[in-house]
């Protein structure tokens, strides 16, 4: 699909649930037997005024009679169809849901030829076997979903701040860590799945916790200022201590590159800027052309935010359409500059940020970072760590926002970050 069908096109929408329930200690989960002969998941379409997630309660009690409750977003498919003689682009999602009692479904007669739940692996097969085959990834990412959440690894690892006692983020950790590889996993099948024309990098093993030597953090910094009431003298001042602090780069707002450009020439330290910044609503093309200002001003990388609420509604379509404008604006430059993509990870559930950074890598990013520091929550280990294990061997990771301490920000490096974007980076070196 291409990004004039993304912007032009007439839209339908379609949202449901893989419903799932234990019974007797075993888990099931819910199917239906379509009018076209097919095993799918009850869904059906958004009614005037509906949210995403109204219609996929609706539609599956509707259609099955069983009430559940989301406890996930399994993904989202797209497809090209024709009605009444236009193009339209189909949108479907599918949430991950909880049977709220022990109640067995009782079809639609006039729409689904039957409901059933079945147990796990009876499931699969049936849905290999009869299933349609752009939902293949459905039932495997819906594995790697609920056991991310029996093991409460929201609450219990990607709470914890990045200066929490090391122990205790280390145990973490080892609970979390076959259920984090599983759910990448999950995540790039969904995506091969969804969107096949996306070049998704080879997966590489990662081992974390890294080993990390007493200086990287010196060598790691970006000393960063885009408060947007900062002032010439706050930034002439930043470029100061930076060259002081013997900084690799400083990070600061477009309308203050010349000024560190003038402040830092001949110093060896590199001036990076943002665009997007801070919510990403701004269209690909408006990035685009921000982006090719940044690197005529002499930026030597940019930090773009991504379309945030495209990345939380599951258009993955959408988010590698902006995220192409910039990186093939900053690569057509005689001197090509690297594009790191905020993906504002406290915006997003865990498999958001897997698939955020594996759609920036696949779209020539050359870093995923976690926050711009403008939102409910900064970096944290747990995130830092999805992104380092999406990205592994490929690309790197920069962690930013709320890092004030050494031990945080050794933290971020041992759970995979390569830079570290800070507003306190002389008092973080003075401290260490």
């Amino acid at each position: 699909m291409g990004a004039n069908d993304v912007v032009t096109m007439r839209i339908e929408r379609a949202a449901g649930g893989v419903v799932v329930r234990q019974k007797g200690g075993v888990r099931e989960v819910l199917l239906i037997d379509d009018a076209y002969g097919k095993v799918s998941f009850p869904k059906g379409h958004l009614e005037p005024g509906e949210s995403w997630e109204q219609a996929a309660l609706r539609e599956v009690h509707e259609e099955t009679g069983v009430v559940a409750r989301i406890v996930g977003d399994v993904g989202r498919v797209e497809y090209r169809i024709e009605r009444d003689g236009e193009p339209v682009r189909k949108q479907v999602r599918l949430y991950l849901m909880v049977a709220e009692d022990g109640s067995e479904p009782v079809h639609q007669a006039e729409e689904v030829n039957g409901a059933y739940f079945l147990r796990w692996e009876e499931a699969i097969r049936l849905h290999e076997e009869r299933g349609y085959a752009n939902w293949q990834f459905a039932l495997d990412k819906a594995e790697a979903l609920l056991d991310w959440r029996e093991a409460r690894l929201d609450e219990a690892w990607r709470a914890l701040e990045s200066d929490a006692p090391w122990d205790e983020l280390l145990a973490a950790w080892r609970a979390a860590e076959a259920r984090a590889f599983k759910l990448v996993e999950a995540c790039r099948q969904e995506l091969a799945n969804v969107f096949p024309q996306l070049q998704l990098p080879q997966p590489r093993r990662l081992s974390l916790p890294r080993d990390v030597g007493a200086d990287a953090v010196r060598s790691a910094v970006e000393s960063t200022l885009l408060r947007p009431e900062a002032s010439e003298v706050d930034v002439e001042n930043l470029c100061l201590e930076a060259m002081r602090g013997d900084l690799p780069m400083v990070c600061v707002s477009p309308r203050h590159v010349p000024t560190a450009k003038r402040v830092l020439a001949g110093s060896g330290v590199r001036v990076c800027t943002v665009i997007g910044f801070p919510h990403g609503t701004q269209t690909a093309h408006a990035m685009r052309q921000e982006a090719l200002e940044a690197v005529a001003m002499g930026a030597d990388e940019i930090d773009m935010v991504g379309p945030i609420g495209a990345l939380a509604e599951g258009d993955v379509w959408t988010y590698a359409h902006a995220v192409r404008a910039v990186v093939e604006a900053a690569s057509a430059a005689l001197r090509p500059v690297p594009v790191k993509v905020i993906l504002e990870t406290s915006a997003l559930a865990a498999d958001g940020v897997v698939k955020g950074a594996l759609v920036s890598v696949a779209c020539g990013a050359g870093f995923v970072k976690t926050s711009t520091g403008f939102h409910k929550a900064g970096a944290r280990p747990a995130d830092v760590a999805l992104m380092a294990l999406a990205v592994a061997g490929v690309a790197r990771v920069k962690a930013s926002g709320g890092i004030r301490t050494p031990r945080a920000a050794m933290h971020l490096l041992r759970f995979g970050a390569d830079r570290l974007g800070t507003s306190s980076a002389l008092k973080l070196l003075e401290d260490a």
